[in-house]
Order: C-alpha cells, then structure tokens, then sequence
C-alpha cells in the first residue's frame, strides 16, 4: 500500500487498520464488536475522519496482531522515524516524539 506522505496521519493509521482488518478477513461490524466500538465509529477512524484513541489502537493492534507503530507506517516509510522526520513539527518535539516511540517499541518487544 502505497500512501502518500502528505495525509493527515489519521488518515495514514485508518487505511492500516483497514487493509489489515481485510487481511485478516473481518467486515466492520466484526471488528467494531471485538474493539467494543460501534461501526460507525470504526468507519470514521478507517476514512481518517477522527483518530482513535491511544486504549482503541492498542485493542485495534492485539486483535489485528501487530504493534501499535506498525499501524503508523507507510508503504514507502519502513520506519518511525522517517515517518516523524515527514511530519511538519519543530525539531524538539520531533526528537520527543521519536524518544517516546522507541519506548514504547522497547516495552512492547519486552512483553511478547
């Protein structure tokens, strides 16, 4: 999947979540249920409408079975940090925003 850098990051994290619900053979409605969400809730964040919520993507990776940043990624950025690097933010709080991601990859590696 190939998505342009220049979407709104939900709307990169919904067309994620969406291919890989497909993958996983799952309608909407399916899915909504495991999350505890309702489908048109679901359909808001898979368009890049609304973004989820920080508990919504963590259920969101466990039942699609991948991390949380893997559903951040694009198909031509195979990592975070080019993916922050895209983003239009100050230097300092790109640097942040990488720091706090590597955490979060080093906690969920430590948990599998």
């Amino acid at each position: 999947m190939t998505i342009n850098r220049k979407q709104p990051l939900a709307v990169i994290v919904g067309a994620n979540i969406t291919a890989r619900r497909k993958k996983r053979g799952m309608n909407q409605a399916q899915f909504a249920e495991q999350l505890g969400i309702g489908p048109d809730s679901l359909s808001r964040i898979e368009r890049g409408i609304t973004a989820p919520r920080f508990q919504t993507l963590e259920k969101m990776a466990l039942v699609l079975e991948c991390s949380v940043a893997e559903l951040f990624l694009t198909g031509d950025k195979s990592n975070l940090v080019s993916l922050v690097q895209a983003v239009h933010t100050p230097e300092l709080v790109k640097n942040e925003i990488i720091f706090m991601a590597e955490k979060i990859i080093q906690i969920a590696r430590s948990t599998m």
